[in-house]
């Protein structure tokens, strides 16, 4: 189930406030699903890996936002208590 927000944009329910959805992308693997806490974005490691989507992908992405790594690195990076993941088919 969806909801919208004040901006009139569509969240999912499971990205509750203070989190955002992220798929790890990596052409060795299905993409993977991260429901993420907002305190992430202090950590220097999954700010590099931000500047590395950015430069791959620039900032035309729409939608949840992909990031060039595969879902180990990610779960790594951001430790596996910080964050709720789900498999997700293409």
């Amino acid at each position: 189930m969806e909801t919208s927000r004040a901006n009139n944009e569509v969240v999912p329910n499971d990205v509750k406030e203070g989190h955002f959805a992220i798929f790890s992308v990596n052409p060795e693997e299905e993409p993977k699903r991260f429901i993420v806490e907002l305190h992430c974005l202090t950590n220097p490691s999954f700010l590099k890996l931000l500047k590395q989507a950015e430069d791959e992908y620039g900032f035309q992405q729409k939608g949840v936002l992909e990031v060039p790594c595969s879902a180990v690195e990610l779960e790594k990076i951001l430790g596996a208590s910080a964050l709720h993941t789900e498999d997700w088919i293409a």
